[in-house]
């Protein structure tokens, strides 16, 4: 026999309700009781809640995500002017003859490659310090870096900062927001058994096909057997 499916997602749950309360709204609209007035009010009155706490959710994720997207612009755009700054100095050293050990002042070993660096912590602090180094340089008696500059850079790592500190705030959202949805879960799951107990005591006189036939227009979903045959009006696919 197919085995009744009980939500176990939170969209799964807002699903359910949704078009229990819609079904059911329709059905005493038409004479037919199939769940109490009492608990449609309620299922009305929670779904308020539950769908706002689900919109708060969405606007948290889409913020987060927009904060990161802008995170990492800022983190390519850091590096494109890195790589660009590495690229005239290391152009330069060769075609002025300068000592090699001036990679050095920028982050580079003498061969004029890069550490390796992995984490966006990394990158920050290496651009902090070829800022610096740009100053020693110019103190030791060497041309300040052109094409970008030393301040072009420093626009860059701030920029890159900034954006990379907005995604906690948004992160900390997002998770009150999820935290939110999480509190009125038990709620969720109480209301979803109250529906499936009422459809049952009002169709149980009915035969097993005709029940589910009921509860699935209220938003019930079923599994079955690998050699159960499907109800006819059950076009869900497993």
């Amino acid at each position: 026999m197919p085995t009744l499916r009980i939500p176990h997602s939170d969209v799964g749950r807002l699903t359910f309700l949704r078009t229990a309360a819609q079904t059911a709204t329709q059905d005493q609209a038409n004479g037919l009781i199939y769940i109490t007035p009492d608990t449609l009010r309620e299922l009305n009155d929670f779904l308020k809640i539950f769908d706002l706490a689900f919109l708060h959710v969405s606007a948290a994720v889409g913020e987060r995500s927009r904060e990161v997207e802008e995170g990492e612009a800022a983190m390519a755009e850091l590096k494109l002017v890195l790589d660009d700054l590495w690229e005239v100095l290391r152009r330069r050293v060769r075609r002025t003859d300068e000592p090699v050990g001036v990679l050095r002042f920028y982050g580079l070993d003498t061969e004029g490659q890069l550490p390796d660096l992995n984490t966006h912590e990394e990158w920050l602090e290496l651009a902090e310090q070829v800022i610096e180094g740009d100053a020693q340089a110019v103190a030791a008696g060497y041309a300040a870096a052109v094409c970008p500059s030393a301040a072009e850079l420093q626009a860059a790592l701030d920029s890159a900062r900034k954006e990379l500190a907005d995604v906690t705030p948004a992160e900390r959202e997002l998770d009150r927001a999820q935290k939110a949805v999480l509190s009125l879960r038990q709620q969720a799951d109480d209301l979803i058994g109250d529906v499936i107990e009422e459809l049952r005591f009002h169709s149980r006189k009915e035969d097993p096909v005709s029940q589910r036939h009921l509860l699935r227009t209220y938003g019930a979903t079923y599994r079955y057997q690998p050699d159960e045959v499907r109800d006819l009006d059950d076009v869900e696919e497993e």
